[in-house]
């Protein structure tokens, strides 16, 4: 193994690393949990506002019924 391959799996490791990479996690959950509340927003001002149906609305704006917050099990899947 040559030097670069040895520091790159000593720095998978480094616990500074980790810590950084779970603190961008963090962040990337909190926005995307923002932009699913903004998206369940829109939703209800089309259905509540403009009379459309869930259905349509879902349609509108490019989502599924099953669309959802991420899911925390899908997070970890990714450490």
């Amino acid at each position: 193994e040559t030097a670069n391959a040895e520091l790159s799996k000593l720095k998978q490791n480094d616990p500074q690393a980790i810590a950084d990479l779970e603190k961008e996690l963090k962040l990337v959950k909190e926005a995307a949990d923002r932009w699913t509340d903004n998206i369940f927003s829109c939703k209800d001002y089309l259905v509540k506002k403009r009379g459309m149906m869930k259905k349509e609305a879902n349609k509108y704006l490019g989502i599924t019924d099953n669309f959802d917050y991420p899911d925390d099990k899908a997070l970890k899947n990714l450490r």
